[in-house]
Formats: C-alpha cells, structure tokens, sequence
C-alpha cells in the first residue's frame, strides 16, 4: 500500500493488492464487507463436508466411496483455509459462523443458503448429494473464481486452490447425473430432483445486486455482481443439458430470485 507525501493513506484495490499488514489501513466498510464474504464461504464449505460425510458409507460401492471421501476431505480443507485466515483477522471460527447465520450481521436471503443447508436433509438420496455437487459446486466454480480476483491477495490464493478441487466435485456430481438418467431419465422424480437444485443453484447467489454490489466492487472484493455471475452459471447449465438433450429437465416454475421450480412441497 502507498502514501501521499501528507500520509494520506491510498487505497489500491487492484487484484491481490492488499495483505495482512494493510488491513488496518483499509476502511471499516472494506473490512467488514471481506469478514462477512469469507465467513458465508467458509460456512458454505463446512456444511458441504459436516452434512454430507454420512454419505460416504451410503456410497453405492466402492469405487464411488473412494471418490466422494476425497471429496468429502477437500470440502473440509476448503472450510479450513478460509477459517484460518479468519482467525488470522482475529475473527475466530464461532464469531464466523455468527456472522454466515446472520446473528451477529444482517442476515443472509433464506433462499441463498438453501442448498448448502439441505444437504443433510433426511428424504436425500445418492442422486441429491451428486447433485448439490453437480449445481451448487458449479455455482461456487464461478463465485470462487471471482474471488480469485480479489483485492485481500491472502484470499484470492486460497481460492485459486479451491476452484481447482472444486472442478472434479463438479465433473464427479455430473457423471452421477448421466447414470443417473439412464437409468431414471422420463421418470417424475427425475425432473422434481433435478429442478430443485437447479433451482438452488440459482439461489446460491444472491439477490440481484444492489449498491451494496457496487460497492464490493468498488473495494475489489466481488469483481462481478451476483446476476452477472448467476447468468454465466445459467448459461453453462442451459449447455450441459442441451448437449446430453434433456433441456426440459431445467424449467422453472419460478424464473426470478427467489427461483422455484414449482416441484417443493
């Protein structure tokens, strides 16, 4: 970070400009805005790994156990990074979780927690946890590597390690989905299952942005906002589902945040 010759301190928010030692010298707002962002993601990562360890031994044989334990793991070591900066901010892990549940902050929407939240549900099947993987990772691939551009380069770092790991999860959840539909493809549960999430997926970014949006990325911090992000996420679904020809397994009965598929009870 740099000074004017009065001291004046000048902020840079370009791509990994800020460390540590600068965030003392950045604005309150810029501080809390980076807390709250880290807290939601690190939260997000620890359910996707406390909610779906049981699933390892529900695996369906072997082989698959062996890929989602390892899944499993990097979803806990994800939580972990971004709890370890954390605690390095001097925002220890429970203040954290505080702040992701909306206790100690303003809340989050419900809708955008919902998929990471439903993970542990007890009507899941194998199909569910492939898909939370198949959407809401592929949803994270494209807000983790907006992090990676960040101001707080400690951060950006961390995330360039998870948008890596995060790409297999995807890849596995998808392979799940195509036996899944071989099997089960003109069936209803397979257009209730697959439109729920996809719908969650939708949820997982947000409102559409506001001027608290410009804001995030005026400090850097979200370089995109949530609709740019959610639309490039749609886009790729929308292809994936087209290439395999089962666009219709995707409609909605609700277009717009909150998104809903119309299958809930």
């Amino acid at each position: 970070m740099s000074h004017t010759a009065t001291a004046e301190v000048v902020h840079d928010y370009s791509p990994s400009a800020v460390d540590f030692a600068d965030l003392p010298n950045m604005p309150e707002e810029y501080r809390t805005e980076l807390v709250r962002l880290m807290a939601i993601q690190a939260y997000s990562e620890e359910k996707a790994s406390t909610e779906g360890i049981e699933w390892i031994a529900k695996s369906p044989d072997y082989k698959r156990r062996r890929v989602f334990a390892k899944i499993i793991a990097e979803e806990a070591q994800h939580s972990y990074l971004i709890y370890n900066l954390l605690e390095r901010m001097g925002i220890p892990e429970k203040e954290a979780i505080a702040i992701a549940e909306g206790r100690s902050q303003r809340p989050m929407h419900d809708a955008s927690l919902e998929g990471p939240l439903s993970v542990g549900d007890d009507e899941n099947e194998w199909i569910d946890i492939m898909l939370n993987h198949m959407f809401l990772d592929r949803a994270g691939k494209f807000m983790v590597g907006n992090f990676c551009e960040a101001s707080f380069k400690p951060w950006a770092e961390a995330n360039k390690i998870i948008l890596r790991e995060e790409r297999g999860h995807i890849g596995f959840g998808f392979a799940e989905l195509r036996t899944y539909l071989a099997e089960n493809g003109d069936s209803d549960e397979a257009r209730v299952k697959i439109s729920n999430w996809y719908a969650k997926g939708l949820n997982f970014f947000g409102p559409p942005s506001t001027s608290r949006g410009a804001r995030l990325s005026a400090y850097g911090l979200k370089r995109k906002d949530n609709e740019t992000l959610r639309n490039e996420f749609r886009e790729e679904v929308e292809e994936v589902f087209a290439e395999i020809g089962r666009p219709d397994l995707i409609k909605l009965e609700r277009n717009e945040f909150p998104y809903r598929s119309g299958n809930e009870g």
